[in-house]
């Protein structure tokens, strides 16, 4: 069972550790016994460390029981995963739509580049405002991790730089 673990009262969850992996770090003094430990993509079922090695069976038994209650519903794409990847399609959507308008009329492209422009404008604020609100669910309900924050400020800044460039029309002194 691959397990995840954090400092009380922090954000991030250290995950894809073993037992083996969680004793040896505790045998080193790289972590403590009050750090919280739980299965991984579990984090309401969190306990201490202290609790954990004294039952390491605690999990198996919370596992067993979840999986008796039925599933009603498939798993949909999470938000959180969705979002970042539709924010990184506006690239393509963008350079296809000029090379389309581009073969209509031969300023197509050009006007397309400004518009996507004005639209990051606004589309870049309400586009961190969802992530800020996504991450402050993620901590609430006690799952955040560096990966997912990293994969959704990863666009961000993609979406910042293109902004840039087009504001500048791609550096020209023009």
């Amino acid at each position: 069972m691959k397990l995840a673990i954090k400092k009380p009262k922090r954000v991030f969850w250290k995950t894809n550790l073993s037992f083996e992996d969680i004793q040896k770090m505790l045998q080193a003094g790289k972590i403590t016994e009050d750090w919280l430990v739980c299965p991984l993509g579990e984090a309401g079922d969190a306990v201490s460390i202290f609790e954990f090695l004294a039952n390491p069976s605690i999990f198996k038994t919370k596992s067993t029981k979840k999986k008796e209650a039925p599933k009603s519903k498939p798993k949909k794409k999470d938000l959180n995963v969705l979002l970042p990847c539709l924010a990184l399609a506006y690239f393509p959507i963008v350079f296809l739509l000029g090379t389309l308008f581009s073969i209509v009329d031969s300023f197509g492209g050009y006007y397309v580049f400004v518009l996507s422009g004005m639209a990051l404008l606004v589309l870049i604020p309400a586009y961190a405002v969802i992530i800020i609100k996504l991450t402050l669910k993620r901590i609430k309900n006690r799952n955040n991790t560096v990966k997912i924050t990293l994969f959704q400020l990863s666009p961000l800044i993609l979406l910042i730089f293109f902004l840039v460039s087009v504001l500048t029309f791609g550096g020209s002194p023009a």
